[in-house]
């Protein structure tokens, strides 16, 4: 097993520093000078010999390669760089932003769970009927729905009509409910057709017919059985959805105003701050690859025929 986690940790690695330098090369090619725009934003006139001397300070006038080693070098002390939109370090943008981005995706998929895991459930013990054909519905619209138009209906409803919740998020539980929604009506439409065919799939096998066969009773074949080796094929798009929801949340963010990782992106991109938008991608990237890393750990763990498998494979 050891040489199966270190295997996928290096490729983990590989393609973490593969889309940090593409991505640093291609922001470099953008025709916009970031140092200039600065200036320009803040109604400052664009003096040459200032921006020369700003850009010697930030390190932008040196070849690329030094920056991009000076940038990995920074990662391992917790130095982004400088954020020239902001005016402050990156790292303390990081700190304030990632913990909002953190508590607004487990809002989130908690929602989703109350939601698609009884609905799943219920679509499994109800196949074919009406019941199941709901779900599937309902499924398919979450899916469907464009999320910035769900946060958006969201808005119109609870905010504006209702008047139950605030139009922008605000600092607490009660400025995260609305976010939250739109990014859970989403994942659990996913999640609710995902688990429906997993389970149905399973239960069709040789060894639920046993099991029933040898007179367990149906919560124990359930719960024991079925719903483990159904897990294993959820686990890995788990991974995926939440990669989706920490490192693409950008467009709910800037809808609700919430100041997470995402609306620092946006900004970012206005701005044409490189060393933010670079520090984004590899929180992006990272956590992608990072949540896939943990799902392939856990099932491993729930199907240890895999690390057969991974060992045949390297024989």
């Amino acid at each position: 097993m050891s040489g199966i986690i270190l295997r996928r940790f290096v490729s983990m690695l590989v393609v973490l520093l593969a889309m940090t330098g593409g991505t640093f090369v291609l922001m470099q090619l953008s025709p916009v000078d970031p140092v200039a725009l600065h200036f320009v934003m803040m109604g400052v006139p664009a003096d040459p010999q200032l921006v020369a001397e700003f850009r010697a300070e930030l390190g932008l006038d040196q070849p690329l390669i030094v920056q991009y080693a000076h940038w990995l070098c920074g990662i391992l002390s917790g130095d982004l760089g400088y954020s020239i939109a902001y005016g402050v370090p990156v790292a303390e943008l990081v700190r304030e932003a990632l913990p909002r981005t953190l508590a607004l995706a487990g809002l989130s998929v908690l929602f989703a769970a109350v939601a698609a895991i009884p609905l799943g459930l219920l679509a499994f013990y109800r196949h074919g009927t009406w019941i199941d054909h709901a779900a599937r519905i309902l499924s398919f619209l979450g899916i469907s729905l464009p999320t910035f138009w769900v946060g958006l209906l969201l808005i119109l409803l609870f905010s504006v009509h209702l008047r139950l919740v605030p139009v922008t998020a605000t600092d607490g539980l009660r400025g995260m409910i609305l976010p939250a929604a739109a990014l859970a009506i989403w994942i659990a439409g996913l999640y609710i057709r995902r688990l429906r065919n997993a389970l149905l799939e399973e239960h069709g096998k040789n060894y639920v017919i046993g099991a029933h066969a040898l007179g367990l009773p149906a919560h124990v074949v359930l719960w024991r059985y079925i719903m483990p080796n159904a897990l294993t094929g959820l686990v890995p798009m788990l991974g995926l959805t939440l990669g989706n929801i920490l490192g693409g949340s950008a467009v709910i963010e800037t809808i609700f105003g919430w100041r997470g990782m995402g609306q620092l992106m946006t900004t970012a991109i206005l701005a044409q701050d490189y060393q933010l938008m670079q520090a984004y991608i590899l929180w992006g990237t990272g956590i992608f690859v990072v949540m896939n890393f943990i799902a392939d750990l856990i099932c491993l763990r729930l199907d240890p025929r895999r690390m057969q498998e991974g060992g045949a494979r390297q024989l």
